[in-house]
């Protein structure tokens, strides 16, 4: 399914302390629950709504609402609008390889090559973006992550990442 995502980076950690990036969340997209250790990360909805699951709460973000994930936080985000949602990702510290999994996840969606809920459909792009993202599972899902780390580690040795970056990040 080919998308509309659009991102912009407007801070990136190479030249700044925190990873500052403007996107959209498309109707029905969604992270499953998760967590970050490097990072704080918090969302700022400029247009629309975003249901986010923070800790044991889950919030209803409207324009203008704020919500920070402390990092090993678990938490997700879900449009269950039927409109787009803009936000504003803030990263403290500034994390480029975060930078870099959002544009490669935002690429692929608009080449069709991820779900409507914005998952990559290829299992070695799920395994890159889930290791660049720093992207820690919670529960049953939990027992997969030794295995994302491999395949993401030979893909990047491989070269795979290199030709992602090259076709999403410039």
């Amino acid at each position: 399914m080919k998308s509309n995502a659009i991102i912009k980076l407007t801070s990136s950690a190479e030249s700044s302390r925190e990873s500052v990036m403007e996107m959209s969340i498309l109707p029905g997209e969604k992270t499953p629950w998760h967590y970050h250790t490097l990072f704080s990360e918090t969302f700022e909805i400029l247009i629309g709504t975003l249901e986010v699951g923070k800790g044991k709460t889950i919030i209803r973000l409207l324009s203008g609402d704020t919500a920070t994930i402390a990092p090993n936080e678990k938490h997700y985000y879900h449009n269950i609008s039927s409109q787009e949602c803009l936000i504003k990702v803030t990263l403290n510290s500034g994390n480029e390889n975060f930078e870099k999994s959002l544009f490669i996840l935002k690429g692929l969606a608009e080449n069709g090559l991820a779900t409507r809920a914005g998952t990559p459909r290829k299992f070695t792009d799920l395994a890159v973006f889930i290791y660049l993202s720093n992207s820690r599972m919670i529960g049953i899902q939990k027992i997969a992550e030794p295995v994302f780390r491999y395949i993401a580690k030979v893909a990047i040795k491989r070269g795979y990442l290199d030709d992602l970056v090259s076709r999403y990040c410039s």
